[in-house]
């Protein structure tokens, strides 16, 4: 059975379902996102979007990844640290400094990997929902519709050109050279609480297999290859 919540995060910072956030006659310009908590992570969702090259250097400015070794990868903190100290001689903005520079409610920002939109895709009618609840307009939602506003960036780098992006109308992960413009969706760490979930919070340094996030995902309609241990 699968287990994830969806919860926002107020601008006082606290926790709240969502039922509760709308009893206190709050919405979404009283949030700072929408938080997204699965058996597999727990990551602050921004309300805001926007659209940026991912920016070409003619470089790998991380490390080469095909689709089963991206999907390895659970944070894209620090490759979006990385993309950004590498792109000081790009002019102008990028998918990945734009997510770094950020500033909404003192958090640290960064461009989500491959997994990390993967799993948002998944959930995607699910938190487009909470957020149609909390009052939000339909541009702060996730693309549901085939439009070049449907694929959204990633930091997972796939060669020296191209980068992993995410189709959300359909749920395609594809490499798209980094000269082109895409949407950007900016993702932070959260620690969830325990109450939202059955069991204890998860820990940074645990061990999920494979198979348990692949069955999620394939019941979810994901249909790439995924074949790695990931450690989270």
């Amino acid at each position: 059975m699968e287990t994830y919540s969806i919860s926002v995060l107020g601008a006082d910072k606290k926790q709240y379902e969502i039922a509760d956030f709308r009893a206190r006659g709050m919405n979404y310009t009283n949030a700072i996102g929408i938080i997204v908590t699965t058996e597999f992570m727990s990551r602050i969702l921004a309300f805001d979007t926007w659209k940026e090259q991912w920016g070409n250097t003619g470089r790998v400015l991380t490390e080469e990844q095909n689709e089963s070794v991206a999907m390895q990868t659970f944070s894209g903190l620090d490759l979006t640290k990385r993309i950004v100290e590498a792109q000081t001689d790009i002019d102008g903005m990028t998918a990945a400094k734009r997510c770094w520079n950020y500033q909404k409610g003192g958090l640290q920002w960064y461009l989500p990997c491959l997994m990390e939109l993967g799993v948002l895709c998944a959930y995607r009618d699910e938190i487009n929902k909470a957020m149609k609840e909390i009052g939000c307009p339909d541009e702060c939602l996730l693309p549901t519709e085939d439009s070049d506003e449907t694929w959204v960036w990633s930091s997972s780098e796939y060669s020296q050109t191209y980068s992993w992006s995410v189709y959300f109308s359909g749920g395609d992960f594809i490499n798209s050279t980094k000269s082109s413009s895409g949407m950007v969706r900016a993702v932070a760490a959260f620690q969830p609480s325990p109450s939202l979930l059955t069991g204890e919070a998860k820990s940074n340094d645990c061990l999920h297999s494979d198979e348990a996030l692949i069955n999620m995902l394939r019941e979810r309609g994901y249909k790439g290859e995924l074949t790695k241990t990931l450690t989270i």
